[in-house]
């Protein structure tokens, strides 16, 4: 790799949805609300990006615990 050139970072949605998991199973902390409701904003940008499924979208809103719901 050339030194001036930025490494490309590949999407990998498993590897998402295993960070979400770890986040969302984490035991309670103060503030943890916050960083669940940045999660779910994060996924809602991904899906308006068409970079996940509406179906990867519904996937990661379940594992956050919002699945169903029209907001956060």
């Amino acid at each position: 790799m050339n030194g001036g050139m930025a490494m490309e970072v590949r999407f990998s949605f498993d590897r998402v949805a295993e960070t979400v998991g770890l986040i969302a199973r984490h035991p309670d902390y103060p503030g943890k609300d916050r960083v669940i409701a940045s999660c779910f904003e994060e996924v809602e940008e991904l899906a308006k990006a068409g970079r996940i499924t509406a179906e990867q979208r519904e996937t990661l809103r379940e594992i956050l615990g919002v699945g169903g719901r029209s907001s956060c």
